[in-house]
């Protein structure tokens, strides 16, 4: 950050943002600039909030990626909640998409984030003011979209402080280009444009992909199609929405877990996968761990690849008129249509490459969120990742870091620090998984920035005045609550919630609500455990040391 950005960030009375897109990361960066005393001014190309989660029967102009009927979430309740608005406790563990949009809505009422939105308005062009080099600021020009009750689509010019780019990077399908596919006569699509499996009863299909949406999409085929094959680069790794005893899978993410050596990580990783389903007998297993390898969150793939009505089949070597070749010689012949579930392309079209290249390996985002070579860190781009573990967290913890750094409370490392930083970042991610990737482990990544937030809770710092919320925080899952318990903006009831958020996760299942007083004995005895194991290893620890 420049001298010129510290002066401004406090001095000024109010700061104008622009924000661009109103779903998770819109929504959370309003929120996040109202908390900073910014401005924000969002534009929304579409007539409703949500972004991806806002389903249509068909996809809206400009729309990128898509939801389908059947979708349901792969992160519980609690993951995908903001940090100082829980979800209803009437709410299922997993929601169905029309619950998360909901949530949404209520979000935005609770908050009074609607009046920020200018919805039904388009973002054409954003570029460097004529002071930019100075200022830092903006000048962003916007346009009404056409509709049939609105043909005044004349175009307007706005000068802002700073840009958070909240658009996401799930914009532009990507489909491989594979020979043959021009000649294939059957149906070619892409998952963006998936909204059903009726019309693919009683054919072959194939389905190109390894990840979250190529598991939903197929298993959901498999249940009316004769037969549908995987087609999957490098193997898979198979994840159910449940662990043992119905536990979600996500209260995994923990912090003492995350302190592992990663080695033992990797072998923990592989036999909860293998425990669940045999990955070499299944035709899943690749070279890569689960940490850096491709994963999949789906319950019901497992018992279709059992049942034949699933077919694993690695990667397509090239298309015939009527079927498909592989990489190991098998062939398809006879096949109907091919499902491309192989994402998306970063395509961020109103700002100039020079400012956001359109390649991911060109991309030189500090910390995956601001362009390092710019003089001013007067842009974010949020939610220009892939996470591994909910994304939630992430959307939120960027939108309240960027807004510190705008408001002038959190500036940026010098030039040097953050281009070294991005030199880091490549080489791991090339060593890693061979490439250079946008994704990012949640709960690593959210520690790092809430580190520079001043918002990460520490161990140490809660266990005097709260025991069994220093332990809830450490052993327990790794919910986005925590980040209000400590630091700028915290939520006065962010402990007690922490408290019940797991009993929460299960308010709309079970029979009767749980009384809080009919646990006190466990949560005593768990505190006690914990601080007997804790001196137990800190005795042998001072032995081994004195001998």
């Amino acid at each position: 950050m420049t001298s010129s950005d510290k002066r401004r960030g406090g001095m000024e009375s109010t700061r104008k943002v622009a924000i661009i897109g109103a779903g998770v990361s819109g929504l959370a960066c309003i929120k996040a600039c109202l908390e900073e005393g910014l401005e924000p001014v969002c534009f929304e190309q579409h007539d409703e909030l949500g972004g991806v989660w806002y389903y249509t029967d068909e996809p809206r102009p400009n729309q990128g990626a898509t939801i389908y009927k059947s979708l349901v979430s792969n992160r519980t309740k609690e993951m995908m909640s903001f940090s100082d608005f829980p979800q209803p406790k009437e709410a299922p563990p997993f929601l169905p998409y029309t619950q998360v949009h909901s949530y949404l809505r209520e979000f935005a009422d609770k908050f009074e984030l609607m009046k920020f939105i200018q919805f039904g308005v388009q973002v054409q062009h954003i570029w460097r003011a004529d002071d930019y080099a100075t200022s830092g600021k903006w000048m962003v020009r916007t346009a009404p979209v056409a509709t049939d009750n609105n043909k005044n689509t004349s175009p307007q010019t706005s000068l802002f402080d700073s840009v958070m780019v909240c658009s996401g990077h799930f914009s532009k399908p990507f489909v491989p280009k594979v020979p043959g596919l021009e000649e294939f006569t059957g149906v070619v699509q892409h998952s963006r444009d998936y909204n059903g499996a009726e019309s693919f009863k009683g054919r072959k299909v194939m389905v190109v992909g390894g990840a979250n949406s190529a598991g939903d999409v197929a298993a959901e085929v498999a249940q009316v199609a004769s037969v549908v094959y995987l087609s999957v680069r490098d193997g898979t790794w198979l994840f159910p929405r449940l662990a043992g005893g119905g536990k979600p899978r996500d209260f995994c993410i923990q912090r003492a877990r995350q302190n592992l050596p990663e080695w033992l990580k990797r072998i923990l990783l592989r036999r909860q996968c293998n425990a669940f389903l045999d990955h070499e007998n299944y035709g899943l297993e690749g070279c890569k761990d689960p940490i850096y390898g491709s994963t999949m969150i789906n319950d019901e793939i497992a018992f279709r690849l059992a049942t034949g009505k699933v077919v694993t089949r690695p990667v397509v070597e090239r298309f015939t008129r009527t079927g498909a070749v592989f990489t190991d010689g098998s062939k398809i012949d006879q096949l109907d249509a091919v499902i491309f579930a192989t994402g998306y392309n970063v395509a961020i079209p109103f700002l100039e490459s020079d400012i956001l290249p359109r390649d991911v390996g060109d991309l030189e985002l500090y910390k995956m969120m601001f362009p390092a070579r710019l003089p001013h860190s007067t842009l974010a781009v949020i939610g220009c990742v892939g996470t591994i573990g909910p994304i939630f967290p992430v959307l939120e913890i960027q939108s309240r870091w960027a807004a510190r750094v705008f408001s002038g409370h959190c500036p940026l490392p010098d030039p040097q620090s953050m281009q070294e930083w991005l030199r880091s970042n490549r080489e791991k991610c090339k060593s890693k998984i061979g490439r250079v990737s946008l994704m990012v482990c949640t709960l690593p990544y959210c520690e790092d920035i809430a580190q520079e937030l001043g918002v990460r809770p520490s161990f140490w710092q809660l266990l005097p005045r709260d025991p069994y919320l220093a332990y809830l925080v450490y052993f327990g899952p790794a919910f986005p609550t925590h980040y209000r318990l400590v630091g700028p903006h915290r939520w006065a009831g962010a402990a007690r919630h922490v408290k019940m958020a797991v009993s929460n996760t299960y308010s709309a299942t079970r029979k009767s609500a749980q009384k809080p007083e009919d646990c006190l004995s466990a949560k005593v005895t768990i505190v006690k455990v914990m601080f007997t194991s804790l001196c137990v290893i800190a005795l042998g620890i001072v032995i081994g040391i004195s001998y």
